[in-house]
């Protein structure tokens, strides 16, 4: 199923084991290498210390919230969590990150993005063009498909446009006929 990255931010964790609320989701951690939210920051009266919940420790995605095994899952950040740090560190954010596509035209900034709740993987930008591109306030949807790089400043996407590949010079009318000398 596809959901929004809204559903994943203020949405309870809920322990199969007690049955009850452990805390709340405060925000994504994504790793752009792989285009995958790999981590939530968690928080709530009974988590006293910055704390996360790896996407796959969660086993359903539901009306109720997040639902993982028990508290176990969600873990204190230190040293121990090594691959994580490394992906923290980089400090990715995809919302406001630019969108140009690859003949530098500006398509404009993400607004929100799909992610798929089985995988976590980010399968759609939803891209917020200026009010000057846009009089209807609607947003463009790239798939991952189209991405090409993804810097520090921008995700570059594929053109939508198709090049010209062939000029009127070099189309051959099939129903002339060539006379013997070369000319018509």
């Amino acid at each position: 199923m596809l959901i929004l990255n809204k559903a994943l931010i203020n949405t309870p964790v809920m322990s199969l084991q007690t049955g009850g609320q452990l805390g709340s989701t405060s925000g994504c951690i994504i790793d752009p290498r792989k285009m995958q939210v790999v981590a939530l920051y968690v928080g709530g009266p009974r988590i006293h210390e910055e704390s996360v919940l790896h996407t796959a420790d969660i086993r359903e995605v539901g009306p109720l919230g997040l639902i993982v095994n028990d508290a176990d899952d969600i873990m204190p950040i230190d040293e121990g969590l090594v691959r994580l740090q490394e992906v923290m560190a980089m400090n990715f954010s995809l919302i406001d990150k630019l969108v140009i596509d690859d003949t530098k035209k500006k398509l404009g900034k993400v607004i929100e993005y799909t992610v798929d709740s089985e995988s976590f993987v980010i399968r759609k930008l939803h891209v917020g063009q200026s009010l000057l591109k846009n009089i209807s306030n609607s947003s463009l949807l790239i798939d991952r498909s189209q991405i090409i790089e993804i810097t520090d400043k921008a995700i570059i996407v594929r053109s939508a446009s198709i090049p010209e590949t062939t000029g009127l010079a070099q189309l051959v009318n099939p129903f002339r006929k060539t006379s013997s000398l070369g000319t018509e």
